[in-house]
């Protein structure tokens, strides 16, 4: 297991699902980054190793946003060819490569965020940019759907959100109590 892989599931990647084809994209992922994540760790021995995870998904999440965005178009051109020849029920079954690895490196980014404390009203903005994003080349007529489908991803990318900050929070449990006895027995000493 690499220390990539050991860190995403310390801050809450078992409780995050994928699809098949997401989960084999989530391992190419981890596998092509591991190495990477290793070397930016020990240039920066000092540094908390889920800020560096924090910095690794915000990169990727850019260059995937990106790749996404510049095949926008192409796209498009695919979907009208599938509605055209197969029809509206079954195009809607089309997705791309990029499409789900963007919902892959979108749901790890907002897990990171939610684990090393982002703010709620950034995670939410981008959740829904992305969200907006993935989900922009649908047709007109499909205007209601789209909206919907839209917000099933933003409400992923926050449930992934929340899941980090759950992961945090059961990391810190005994902390945190054993810092409640320690200040209680503080207090009871200075009353002394």
């Amino acid at each position: 297991m690499t220390n990539l892989l050991k860190e995403l599931e310390i801050m809450g990647l078992d409780s995050l699902s994928f699809t098949e084809q997401e989960s084999t994209l989530l391992e190419q992922f981890i596998e092509h980054s591991s190495t990477f994540f290793e070397h930016v760790c020990q240039q920066k021995p000092d540094k908390p190793h889920h800020d560096m995870a924090l910095g690794l998904l915000t990169k990727a999440h850019e260059e995937a946003f990106n790749n996404y965005l510049a095949t926008q178009p192409k796209i498009a051109e695919l979907k009208t060819m599938f509605t055209d020849s197969v029809g509206t029920e079954h195009a809607g079954k089309f997705s791309t490569l990029n499409q789900a690895e963007l919902v892959v490196i979108s749901s790890l980014w907002f897990m990171v965020q939610g684990y090393t404390g982002i703010d709620f009203s950034y995670a939410n903005d981008k959740a829904a940019e992305t969200a907006n994003l993935l989900t922009e080349n649908q047709a007109e007529v499909e205007h209601e759907e789209n909206m919907n489908d839209s917000e099933h991803y933003r409400s992923l990318f926050m449930k992934a959100y929340y899941a980090g900050i759950e992961a945090y929070r059961q990391n810190h449990r005994d902390t945190s109590v054993l810092l409640t006895i320690k200040n209680q027995l503080k207090r009871l000493f200075k009353r002394s």
